[in-house]
């Protein structure tokens, strides 16, 4: 435990606060209100294929939905509300990434938001859509570093600034001490992909996903990147680092375009292909939080004879059932509480192994909605898999054994507060 504490604790934070990974984790927080619109907007176009007769098999319903938003202009509503966010998340990245990054290399971040999405279009191979949803977003994140690089260091330097007179309002002052370092930036970026493209014989997007998003994509395809990353947010969590940070900062950008694509797949009417999306996490494995902890308050109030334990689960529930656990991991405590590490950590691991090959299996659909991580479980195994019932009744199982697993230890920490 010491050992933990002094060598690797500070390595986790360390990582956690690196600045490129913090931007690119920041940028898809702010996004994640627009993924989580255009997925509704996918949801209400698609529930109708629940009642198919490979679903709850009522055809009728389902030709009634489909026809009834079809005739009442919903079917473009929901169509225009995912062509705007989700199939566009490439460009929109691109721009707040540049934005974040120029901010944290002190540069007005509304200059750095415009220069990135203006490298990124002007390179394009092709102005036809293709790359401005998920199949650009590697691209779009290597540009948008480049530029939150660059830029920053010439938007800086004195002598590439053009000083205003006095008289000049403020707005056009800083554009003007600007325009030399965003054109040099913009002849930088146009001048790398050209060249890229004329002495490799393959422009920068296809060479990314030969040779780095095909490659990182297979990788995560396995059941060891789930026990990996559920051990380690697992493991942060309980030292008082908040893991989904620290390890979806490095995860984040590999797995969110799997997701987007099952996205786009499912609203084509067609099945998911990628098992690990990220999705998973939240509608499966961490039910209750991080630590999966719906199972430890489910436990408390069956067993625990503790009053202080069961307040706190009291507590802990409300904001327990919208995934929000600090509550729980702080007062109870579980963070540097060694009776409490190993469901904590475990729990997921063993619903992440499971829920893996049940969807390899078929046996319930992989997740193809970005649900909020806030809604309930199984509400949000129901939602995440796209109106699949056998998400919700997964939820279910995973809840019974997450009170299973979570039971004796909350009646060890019983006997050692009687001991104590």
């Amino acid at each position: 435990m010491k050992f933990l504490e002094e060598k690797f604790v500070p390595l986790a934070a360390a990582i956690g606060s690196q600045k490129h990974l913090a931007c690119i984790r920041d940028s898809f927080t702010t996004m994640m209100p627009l993924t989580i619109a255009g997925a509704v907007g996918v949801l209400f176009a698609c529930i109708g294929a629940l009642f198919d007769t490979t679903g709850l098999n009522m055809p009728a319903v389902m030709n009634g939905y489909n026809n009834f938003i079809a005739t009442t202009g919903l079917q473009t509503v929901f169509g225009a509300m995912n062509a705007g966010t989700i199939s566009m998340i490439a460009i929109i990245i691109s721009g707040l990434l540049s934005y974040n990054l120029c901010a944290a290399n002190g540069v007005e971040g509304a200059v750095g938001f415009a220069i990135g999405v203006a490298c990124y279009l002007a390179c394009l191979p092709a102005i036809d859509g293709t790359y401005f949803g998920a199949q650009g977003l590697f691209v779009a994140m290597i540009s948008s570093l480049i530029v939150g690089t660059i830029f920053p260091k010439m938007a800086l330097n004195p002598k590439l600034q053009i000083t205003m007179p006095d008289g000049v309002p403020p707005a056009v002052a800083k554009a003007f001490s600007s325009l030399i370092p965003a054109i040099i930036t913009l002849v930088i970026m146009c001048c790398g992909y050209t060249y890229l493209a004329k002495f490799t014989g393959m422009d920068a997007w296809t060479l990314v996903k030969t040779f780095i998003s095909a490659p990182l994509s297979k990788l995560t395809q396995g059941v060891g990147m789930l026990i990996v990353s559920y051990f380690m947010i697992g493991l942060l969590w309980t030292f008082g680092l908040h893991g989904a940070n620290i390890v979806g900062s490095v995860t984040s950008p590999i797995l969110t375009p799997l997701g987007l694509e099952n996205v786009a797949l499912f609203a084509a009417g067609k099945e998911p292909i990628w098992t690990v999306s990220g999705g998973e996490q939240a509608a499966f494995c961490f039910l209750g939080g991080s630590g999966a902890t719906i199972g430890a308050i489910i436990a408390i109030f069956l067993f625990s004879k503790s009053k202080a334990s069961r307040s706190i689960a009291a507590l802990a529930t409300p904001p327990g059932i919208f995934e929000i656990n600090e509550p729980l991991v702080f007062g109870l405590p579980i963070v540097m509480n060694v009776v409490y590490m190993f469901p904590f950590i475990f729990g997921p691991v063993i619903l992440g192994i499971i829920s893996f090959y049940l969807m390899e299996l078929g046996m319930v659909r992989r997740c193809c909605i970005s649900a909020p991580w806030v809604t309930p479980p199984i509400l949000i195994g129901f939602l995440a898999t796209g109106g699949d019932i056998r998400g919700a009744i997964w939820n279910v199982v995973a809840i019974a054994l997450l009170t299973a697993l979570w039971t004796p230890f909350i009646m060890m920490a019983d006997k050692l507060e009687v001991a104590e």
